[in-house]
């Protein structure tokens, strides 16, 4: 994580990623859709993971963004083209695949949370103290809300598709 440059900067940092963390398995994938680069859902949350670690493995990479190995080298080869990531093999084990963010991608991702800090930003200097406090704390409830109903969609089987279930192919 980087050093943040003051106190509300640091909570609102830390607040955004625990939001990410809480809710990256419940945005379909055409939310995610455009975000950054046209990074699929898969593709931001890795990149998001690996800039926040610095460097981290495939295997964490996988467990973060919750899909099976295979998957997250599919993800990582696509942003190693786009100069994203870069990877490499451990000397001591060569089953094991280091990633690291680059300059650019370090760039882009400072670029979007820059975009969305100046967004929350003027929308909370038109906020009060007490509204400040009150839309964190509904900010902090939001992925417990979405999942209880992706739980009660699921369990009602509510499908908008017409009962077809729609595979994303990232």
């Amino acid at each position: 994580m980087r050093a943040p440059e003051n106190i509300d900067a640091f909570r609102l940092e830390d607040t955004y990623w625990e939001f990410l963390d809480g809710a990256k398995d419940l945005f379909t994938a055409e939310r995610w859709q455009g975000v950054l680069m046209d990074c699929s859902k898969n593709e931001l949350l890795a990149l998001a993971h690996v800039y926040r670690t610095g460097e981290t493995t495939m295997s964490r990479i996988a467990e973060y963004v919750g899909v099976p190995l295979n998957t997250a080298t599919g993800i990582a080869n696509r942003l190693e083209k786009r100069g994203l990531v870069e990877r490499w093999r451990s000397e001591a084990d060569k089953r094991v695949v280091s990633v690291r963010i680059t300059e650019q991608g370090e760039q882009q991702m400072a670029k979007v949370i820059g975009n969305v800090g100046a967004l929350v930003g003027a929308l909370f200097d038109d906020l009060s103290d007490e509204e400040q406090r009150v839309l964190l704390r509904v900010l902090a409830r939001v992925p417990e809300l979405l999942a209880k109903g992706a739980k009660d969609e699921r369990a009602h089987g509510s499908d908008s598709r017409g009962g077809m279930k729609r595979i994303a192919i990232e």
